[in-house]
């Protein structure tokens, strides 16, 4: 309870001191660009104490034609146990009759992980740490598709050493049980399709957006495993009169192959079941869903609730009642931009035996 009452604290105070700025630039490329600054810190039994700053720039390439509005979201954290993250996402929606969408995830750190082993049934055991230090390059490219404005279809590459620094006592790991133990890379090639008609992608009130994306794995694309992968991600808003959002998702994760153990489908962290700690259960095949009520309550203040449920499995007829995870929990929420709805988030996620505290920009779905 009092790290709780620590980050709350904290996530008000960065609402005195954020920086919003917007500037007027030639109209042939965009009328305005607004941008936000914003320090934080938080704390969990994994990370410890955290600090960190994030930085989001918006803007919208064309005036001439309806267009939405791109993004470059920079941000990085460091821990008091010497864990360090940084990353770079653009996502820029480009001018024109194909409506083109570059979105890039940069990602450089170091992380003290927990690897509880594969399965919906992991026992707790002592000493489930390992370190591992990483980068990765994730590039989506998808343009507008005949059949309708809405629907994209597109490429994605992804190339990403990574690297086990420290095994610690990690007894799956010491004794090389899973594919992946001392690392390696992951490099893969990829199709996507994306039917989106959300009123809002920062803060969408409307609508849906269905993504399906599948990647293959291999020493062809310069990896060290091969595999492959299916991501089904479908999302629905709704909206009242009186301002009170609803949005449901239901998202699907599908690995056949030699997955590295650190890339097996994992349940948890901030934007799925939060409460669990990001990657407690992993197998080869999670399903999991959600709903969340939102509502702005006073001036740039607001709240949400959530509850979901989900669970991994190494095939479908895996699943079943007795071991099925459950996800609830609470939150604030602060309007950065009005006009482009954009909100900083904290989260207090509760499941089975666990619990969550997560910050971030954006909703989490």
């Amino acid at each position: 309870m009092r790290t709780k009452i620590v980050l709350l604290l904290i996530l008000l105070f960065p609402t005195l001191l954020f920086a919003q700025k917007e500037t007027e630039t030639d109209t042939v490329i965009a009328n305005k660009i607004g941008w936000m600054a914003y320090p934080y810190a938080f704390y969990t039994p994994e990370t410890q104490l955290a600090f960190g700053a994030g930085a989001l720039v918006h803007f919208k390439t064309t005036t001439k034609e309806p267009v939405r509005p791109s993004k470059i979201l920079l941000s990085g954290y460091y821990t008091t146990n010497n864990q360090y993250y940084i990353k770079l996402a653009p996502v820029i929606y480009f001018p024109g009759m194909d409506r083109d969408v570059l979105d890039v995830k940069l990602i450089y750190g170091k992380e003290i992980g927990k690897f509880y082993g594969i399965g919906q049934s992991t026992p707790e055991f002592k000493n489930p740490e390992y370190t591992m230090g990483t980068w990765r390059a994730y590039i989506e490219y998808s343009g507008y598709n005949i059949i309708s404005e809405s629907l994209h279809t597109g490429l994605i590459y992804e190339y990403s050493p990574n690297d086990v620094l420290d095994k610690q006592q990690n007894k799956f790991l010491i004794n090389d049980v899973y594919t992946g133990s001392s690392g390696g890379k992951v490099a893969g090639l990829g199709v996507l399709m994306i039917f989106d008609e959300r009123d809002n992608i920062f803060f969408p009130t409307k609508n849906h957006m269905y993504k399906i994306r599948a990647q293959f794995f291999g020493s062809y694309f310069g990896g060290d495993f091969e595999y492959h992968r299916l991501v089904i991600d479908m999302r629905q808003y709704f909206t009242t009169k009186t301002a009170h959002t609803f949005a449901l998702q239901a998202y699907a994760e599908y690995t056949a192959g030699d997955p590295p153990f650190f890339r097996f489908p994992a349940l948890g962290g901030a934007e799925r079941m939060r409460g669990y700690f990001n990657g407690r259960f992993r197998d080869k095949i999670y399903l999991t869903a959600q709903a969340e009520y939102r509502k702005i309550v006073w001036w740039r203040l607001g709240i949400a609730v959530f509850v979901g449920m989900g669970d991994v499995a190494g095939e479908m007829n895996g699943f079943n009642t007795r071991t099925l995870k459950y996800s609830y929990g609470a939150g604030l929420r602060f309007v950065f931009d009005e006009e482009a709805k954009i909100n900083v988030r904290c989260d207090f996620g509760f499941g089975k035996d666990t619990s969550g505290i997560y910050f971030a920009l954006e909703e989490a779905f």
